[in-house]
C-alpha cells in the first residue's frame, strides 16, 4: 500500500495447496500445486501481507464459495443493503432534490452470486456486479443481477462509468484483502465514484487475529490483513479519505470501511478510536506479530495432542465444515485423514471432493447427522453459536465439539 521495502517475515505456514482448490477423487493421485504461505509486516505503514502472489486467474476464475450458502450471511447482507440504500443511495431523495433511489447506481466488486446486490436491487437501486469467477457470475446473471465476469481495474472502471454512469455506492466485500494492486483499485474506485459517492468495503480485521487467534484467515487469496492505519494512508495518496469504520461480528470480526472523495464526508470519531486501539495493541510493532506466530504454534501442539489422545482411545473424529480457513488450519496443524474420518459441508460445490493438501473427504452434513462421530473438530468455528444451536440433537445424543483456536481451546462444554 505504501510501496515500502521494509518488510519483515513473522509467520511461515509452509508450502500449502490453495485453500479453495478442493480435489476430485481422480485428482488425488496427480501432483498438487503448492505455494509458499509466508506473512510479512511492513515496518513503515503497518500492513501485514503475503509477498508470494498466486496468479488471480488460478484463484478466482472457477470458484467454490457461494455467499448464499453461508450461515448468517443472508441476514447480514440484508441489513447491509438497507444501510447502503437508506444512508447513501437515496440521500438525494431525502434531501428533497427530487432524485429517486432507482436512478442511483450501486456497483459491487467481487459480487459473488449477487446475494447483496439482489437485496439492494429489491430496495429500488440500479445494480451492477463485477466478479471474475465465470461460474458464479453466471448464477448471479440467472437470478437477475447483472454481473460482468471480469477483474475490477482502473481500466474497467472507466468503461463502466462510460456505459452506466458514475456510481453512488461502490461495494467491496472480502475483496480489498484479495487484491494485489491496491493503487489500481483505489484509482478505479475514484474514477467510477460520484463526487459525493461512498466506497463501502468489508474485510477481516487483523485485530481479531490477536484477540481471537483467527490465524486461519491466512491463505493465498488473502494477500493483506487489514488494519485502519495503512488504509488511511492508502486513500490519502489518491485524493480520498477513510471517513468511517465499524466493526461487525461476521466472518470473525470484520471491519466495514467507508471512503469518499476528500472533504465530501464528515470524519467519524470511530476512525481515531480504532487507530488508538491499534496503537494500544502495539500493532505497529513487529514483536507483536512474532508473538502471535509463537502462540499459534502452541495451540497447534495442544490440539494435536488432544486429537491424538482421542484417536488412541479408538474415538471417531470428523471435521465440521469445509471452509477455506479450515484448510489453513488442517495443513498447518498437520491434520489429515489419519485423524479425521471426513469433514462436513452443505454446499454442493464441495460435497464429494477432498480437502486441498490434506485430502480429507467432504461429505454431506445430512449423512453425518445420520451416523455422527464421537467428536467434531469445529473448522467453521466462526459460526460456533449458530452451529451448536443447529446441532442440538446430535449434542444431546453425546456428540462433542472441539474448538481448535483461541482461549477456549478444547472441548466445548
Amino acid at each position: 500500500m505504501c510501496k515500502s521495502g521494509r518488510l519483515s517475515q513473522f509467520f511461515d505456514l509452509g508450502e500449502t495447496a490453495l485453500a479453495n482448490s478442493f480435489l476430485s477423487k481422480e485428482a488425488l493421485d496427480k501432483p498438487e500445486p503448492k505455494y509458499p504461505l509466508k506473512v510479512f509486516f511492513c515496518e513503515d505503514c503497518g500492513l501485514s501481507q503475503l509477498v508470494h502472489v498466486v496468479e488471480p486467474e488460478i484463484l478466482f476464475k472457477n470458484y467454490v464459495y457461494f455467499s448464499s450458502g453461508m450461515p448468517a450471511l443472508p441476514e447480514h447482507f440484508q441489513k447491509y443493503a438497507e444501510e447502503a440504500v437508506n444512508n447513501f443511495v437515496s440521500s438525494r431523495r431525502r434531501q428533497g432534490f427530487g432524485g429517486q433511489a432507482k436512478d442511483d447506481l450501486v456497483v459491487e466488486i467481487g459480487s459473488n452470486d449477487g446475494l447483496l446486490l439482489g437485496a439492494i436491487k429489491n430496495l429500488g437501486a440500479k445494480v451492477l456486479g463485477v466478479d471474475p469467477a465465470e461460474n458464479i457470475a453466471k448464477v448471479a446473471n440467472e437470478r437477475g443481477v447483472e454481473t460482468l465476469p471480469e477483474f475490477f481495474s482502473e481500466k474497467l472502471a472507466g468503461k463502466i462509468a462510460a456505459k452506466y454512469g458514475k456510481a453512488k455506492v461502490i461495494i467491496g466485500n472480502n475483496v480489498v484483502a484479495h487484491i494485489d494492486n491496491h493503487h489500481d483499485l483505489v484509482k478505479g474506485v475514484s474514477a467510477l465514484l460520484a463526487d459525493d459517492g461512498v466506497f463501502m468495503f468489508e474485510a477481516p480485521y487483523i485485530a481479531d487475529m490477536f484477540e481471537n487467534y483467527t490465524f486461519d484467515t491466512i491463505y493465498h487469496e488473502h494477500l493483506s490483513y487489514l488494519s485502519v492505519r495503512p488504509l488511511v494512508n492508502l486513500f490519502k495518496q489518491f485524493g480520498m479519505e477513510l471517513f468511517d469504520v465499524k466493526v461487525f461480528p461476521v466472518q470473525g470480526n470484520s471491519i466495514r470501511g467507508y471512503a469518499g472523495k476528500l472533504g465530501q464526508h464528515e470524519i467519524s470519531p470511530r476512525v481515531a478510536e480504532l487507530l488508538q486501539k491499534e496503537k494500544s495493541m502495539k500493532l505497529d510493532k513487529l514483536e507483536t506479530y512474532l508473538k502471535l506466530a509463537s502462540d499459534v504454534n502452541e495451540m497447534k501442539q495442544k490440539v494435536r495432542a488432544t486429537l491424538d489422545e482421542f484417536r488412541a482411545e479408538g474415538k471417531r473424529i470428523a471435521g465440521y465444515g469445509a471452509p477455506a480457513k479450515g484448510n489453513t488450519l488442517l495443513n498447518y496443524f498437520g491434520i489429515g485423514p489419519d485423524i479425521l474420518d471426513y469433514t462436513t459441508e452443505a454446499l454442493p460445490s464441495k460435497i464429494g471432493f477432498y480437502t486441498p493438501g490434506t485430502h480429507i473427504p467432504v461429505v454431506n452434513i445430512e449423512d453425518a447427522r445420520k451416523n455422527p462421530p464421537d467428536y467434531f473438530l469445529l473448522l467453521a468455528w466462526n459460526y460456533k453459536d449458530v452451529i451448536l444451536k443447529k446441532e442440538e440433537s446430535m449434542i444431546k445424543n453425546g456428540v462433542k465439539f472441539i474448538m481448535p483456536v483461541g482461549e477456549n481451546l478444547g472441548l466445548i462444554k
